[in-house]
């Protein structure tokens, strides 16, 4: 019982010790701590300077610091979030960290960070999600990594008013070589119009979110949209020329985004040439508005922070 009783006191004295470390560097810094979290022989710290919106991120070893985003990083970040301490993200073994960066506003902007913990303290992911919140790692049965659930908002504002526009599901994990990338065993459908392999997974079924994506698949719901869409079309064209349609009639309406959103289904499930093909049997013909909407999509798609997971994704589709 003595034994126990000193053991505990060594180690409060012993994280006591630590925090001190951490402490006396941010004092000499003419910082405050907002976080500090201990792991193993680090202390993962967010920081600011008084009276300062700014945060930053700190490790610190034997009172030392061994990391620090920079300023650029810093700039504008008016929140740090550290999210996992010591799960292996990247499947080679060690143990790694999860922040993210939050700067602010209505709609913009975070960013994600894993951070190698051991051997040797060093960034090795970063995904800019701006406007999409949220990001946790889960666990996926049979998988050497966890995943991140998110989603692209490559498309915002193109077809819709922010509040109204469709972000497609992306589901992410972090490779060896330091990115974040798509999952793809998990987003590629065998066929078009079929919900990805992750919403086979327990995954789909514990986050709310992903689960309503997943619903949009069923047959019943694609069938209702497409229904949707093709009365819409009719009631937009009846007795006015193509020449005489503007891009505003489609949009007040909701066509461009219903239009968007499911041909986005279609490439972020692998299958990017089966949305073309199924947008010519709905609105046939090359008027204006349509090739318009077109161009505004594969623009979306190439200025995507996953227009090289896109173009694989549909590439090694077997």
């Amino acid at each position: 019982m003595l034994y126990r009783t000193m053991m505990i006191a060594a180690l409060a004295l012993s994280g006591a010790a630590a925090a001190q470390d951490a402490q006396t560097w941010l004092g000499a810094q003419g910082l405050e701590a907002v976080e500090i979290k201990p792991f193993q022989d680090l202390e993962i710290v967010v920081a600011k300077s008084a009276g300062a919106k700014e945060q930053r991120l700190v490790i610190i070893q034997k009172g030392k610091p061994v990391f620090q985003t920079t300023p650029k990083e810093n700039e504008g970040a008016a929140k740090w979030a550290i999210h996992s301490m010591g799960n292996d993200l990247d499947g080679d073994g060690q143990p790694d960290l999860h922040v993210s960066s939050f700067s602010g506003g209505a709609h913009c902007c975070t960013t994600h960070y894993i951070v190698k913990l051991k051997p040797k303290v060093s960034k090795l992911a970063v995904y800019p999600a701006n406007n999409v919140g949220g990001g946790d790692f889960l666990e996926v049965p049979g998988r050497k990594t966890p995943i991140m659930v998110t989603a692209d908002d490559s498309s915002a504002y193109g077809f819709a008013p922010y509040a109204n526009s469709y972000f497609p599901a992306v589901i992410l994990e972090v490779s060896p070589k330091g990115r974040f990338q798509f999952a793809q065993d998990l987003m590629r459908s065998k066929l078009p119009g079929q919900p990805p392999p992750v919403c086979a997974q327990p995954a789909a079924t514990n986050n709310p979110w992903l689960k309503e994506r997943c619903g949009e698949y069923t047959s019943a719901r694609r069938n209702a949209r497409v229904a949707e869409i093709k009365t819409k079309l009719a009631e937009i064209k009846q007795g006015r020329s193509a020449d005489q349609l503007k891009w505003d009639d489609y949009y007040a309406t909701g066509v461009l985004a219903a239009v968007s959103a499911e041909m986005n289904r279609y490439a972020y499930t692998g299958h990017a040439a089966a949305a073309l093909n199924w947008l010519e049997t709905l609105w046939p013909g090359n008027d204006a508005v349509k090739l318009k909407m077109l161009n505004t999509l594969r623009t979306a798609w190439t200025k995507s922070v996953f227009a090289e997971d896109l173009k694989g994704l549909a590439a090694d589709y077997r």
